[in-house]
């Protein structure tokens, strides 16, 4: 038996968009939260936490562009310049914010010395690890939006050219995941 082709409706994409609005907003309050933290550092914090959430789920959306791209199929690559523009851009903001809050991490009486007097391996192997996994997604995908802006339209005719893109943002896409999930354990263990 052989399947038909599905094409969606304008009620299903309606459907569709609404529920993606949703999860998208409701996933955006959590570290909206932050802002009203009972702390001093709430600020600083929900910076982080909203530019930390928004780089994942514009990476995540990446992903889903840089797998056909990898596999040579055709892309809109005008729009894909200026997502990966964006993500670089979201990258950077949740790089210095997260050496912003860093600073109050480190500080005294901050969650390190919490951390390093009750568990100190989490310190020593996970936050060693996050600190610098935190930091490569911004260079990568600022490679893969450089390399789309400076070979122009033809480079849906290099496939080697288009292959590096695509496994420079589904890289970049992997550390972002590593140091976002390191960072919720650390929320999770000792807020700021």
């Amino acid at each position: 038996m052989q399947a038909g082709e599905y094409i969606h409706d304008h009620f299903t994409k309606i459907v569709v968009r609404s529920q993606v609005a949703i999860a998208f907003t409701l996933l955006l309050l959590l570290p909206a939260a932050n802002f009203y933290y009972p702390t001093d550092y709430s600020l600083k914090a929900g910076i982080h936490g909203v530019s930390a959430m928004l780089a994942i789920v514009i990476g995540t959306y990446l992903t889903h562009r840089a797998i056909p791209l990898i596999k040579g199929m055709h892309v809109r690559l005008e729009s894909l310049r200026r997502w990966v523009l964006f993500a670089s851009v979201l990258n950077l903001a949740g790089a210095i914010s997260g050496n912003w809050i860093y600073m109050r991490y480190r500080g005294q009486d901050g969650p390190r010395d919490w951390i390093l007097a009750h568990v100190p391996n989490f310190h020593n192997v996970l936050m060693e690890f996050k600190e610098f996994v935190s930091l490569f997604p911004f260079p990568l995908m600022l490679a893969a939006a450089f390399t789309l802006y400076y070979y122009g339209m033809p480079i849906q005719y290099r496939r080697d050219i288009t292959r590096f893109v695509g496994i420079t943002i589904l890289v970049s896409w992997s550390f972002l995941l590593l140091g976002f999930v390191a960072g919720l354990v650390l929320a999770k263990l000792r807020f700021v």
